[in-house]
């Protein structure tokens, strides 16, 4: 919306199957190579059906790259670039190479260059206010992985996973989270006086995301009760389809 930008349906194809296969894959490679119990939900159902979403996955995987295929060239040859950066970010994850590779970061930044990447490509607007809130949208997918680890810093500890909450201290990461998320709230509802009307609803959306980020380790006891931190966290990002719906 913000960069004007008419994707194609394979497009949308190939974005949804690579969101669901990377983060599904992440995780189905932790819970394969975790011993003993696992205590996250999410964790414990990639464990106990594994041949059935390794299916799911490799059936993704080849209607992803089916639709792929059919994409414009600069999308392609973008689309390949970024894969091989997921494909090195999935095996840092599994301390296979670069084990030092601070995870959420780069996580968060391959999420927002995936879904803005294309737009910012093939749109018709200046590259200013798209890039802007492809910046934005990657803080509130950064803020959200550290927001979680923060909240599973017991359980990546007894897992041996890495995390910057247990790099630089749950108390840390907290503080930085709730900070940045200030910050970035108020930078895009600040913006909202200079983009033009059809575009506030999106960054108004972008200040909500990265708000509850913070919102969440500012009051931690509720969110923490049966995961909620995961349903509210994740689920914020859905409301970036409303200017697509309401426009």
């Amino acid at each position: 919306h913000v960069a004007q930008a008419q994707m194609r349906p394979a497009w949308w194809v190939a974005l949804l199957t690579a969101v669901w296969g990377i983060y599904t894959g992440d995780h189905l490679l932790d819970a394969l190579r975790t011993p003993g119990p696992l205590l996250t939900y999410r964790h414990r159902l990639h464990q106990e059906h594994a041949r059935a979403i390794t299916a799911a996955l490799v059936i993704a995987i080849l209607v992803g790259l089916g639709a792929a295929i059919t994409l414009r060239p600069p999308l392609r040859l973008f689309g390949i670039g970024l894969s091989v950066a997921v494909i090195t970010y999935l095996a840092s994850a599994q301390r296979l190479i670069l084990a030092s590779l601070p995870k959420e970061p780069v996580a968060g930044a391959l999420y927002a260059a995936g879904i803005w990447g294309g737009p910012l490509l093939v749109g018709a607007s200046p590259t200013t206010w798209p890039l802007v809130a492809a910046l934005l949208h990657g803080l509130a997918a950064i803020l959200n992985l550290v927001a979680m680890g923060v909240f599973e810093a017991d359980v990546d500890r007894g897992h041996g996973s890495r995390s910057l909450a247990l790099r630089i201290g749950p108390e840390n990461a907290r503080w930085w989270t709730v900070r940045l998320s200030l910050a970035g709230t108020g930078l895009s509802f600040g913006l909202l006086a200079a983009v033009a009307g059809d575009d506030r609803l999106p960054f108004a959306v972008l200040g909500l995301q990265i708000a509850l980020q913070g919102a969440m380790l500012f009051t931690p006891a509720w969110f923490a009760e049966e995961e909620r931190y995961r349903v509210w966290g994740d689920s914020v990002f859905l409301l970036g389809a409303l200017p697509r719906l309401i426009g």
